[in-house]
């Protein structure tokens, strides 16, 4: 009998441990800080924050999209996804200035799916980026990616990486060749590719980019010309 209840003790003992764990796992955002970042404060002065309208306005539109959890999930008939209602308190909260709340509700939104949408890895992206956790954000735009490769987050990433991370050659050679195997050579990224050689001191390269930027328009593109001739007389 002795035996037989140290046997019970050890199950219950081993089911409350691994409860302990699976609350544990299910608990944590998927996107934890990353090494070597911190963050100073999670809250700034947001432009809703004035203790008036705007902020009434932000917190009764979180209010109502708490409310519509829970929804078919199908996304039809102006149902929105839950998916999508997270990512929207997020943006609420950010007009609110509270990080915080923002990053948790982003984290709510990435339990429900990660690896087909990017939309809230991006807005991570963004959120992290402006709290100064560049390391972070820089795990979340490359994520937005991996998760939906369209235009919108390749091109987030990539200026990312050239305001932050310019002098990281290896990986923005990387990044630009990702997106042109995804989309091709596009004005957009030319362009970039543009900023990022002029950032660098490879203004011969600019100009080259420019021009296939120019060439992509039809010829049409006064702005890389202009852009071409500045280049020219540095």
């Amino acid at each position: 009998m002795q035996n037989k209840n140290l046997i019970i003790s050890a199950v219950v003992v081993a089911l409350l441990a691994g409860g302990a764990w699976f609350l544990l796992q299910n608990q944590a955002h998927p996107l934890p800080l990353a090494e070597g970042d911190t963050i100073a404060s999670w809250d700034w002065q947001g432009t809703h924050e004035d203790g008036g309208e705007l902020e009434k306005r932000a917190n009764d539109e979180i209010a109502r999209s708490k409310s519509l959890l829970g929804g078919d999930q199908s996304g039809k008939n102006d149902d929105p996804t839950d998916y999508i209602l997270y990512v929207s308190i997020a943006n609420q909260y950010e007009l609110l200035g509270d990080g915080k709340a923002a990053y948790d509700n982003l984290g709510r939104a990435l339990k429900i799916d990660s690896t087909k949408t990017g939309l809230a890895w991006r807005n991570l992206g963004s959120l992290m980026e402006r709290l100064g956790a560049l390391q972070t954000a820089r795990i979340a735009y490359a994520r937005a990616v991996e998760a939906q490769p369209g235009e919108e987050y390749h091109i987030a990433r990539l200026s990312f990486l050239i305001k932050h991370f310019a002098d990281d050659a290896a990986t923005l050679e990387a990044a630009f060749e990702e997106a042109e195997k995804d989309l091709g050579e596009t004005p957009q990224i030319l362009q970039l590719k543009a900023q990022w050689y002029e950032k660098t001191g490879r203004v011969d390269d600019a100009i080259e980019a420019l021009q296939g930027m120019e060439k992509l328009m039809g010829g049409n593109d006064g702005s890389a010309r202009s852009e071409m001739a500045r280049l020219r007389n540095l």
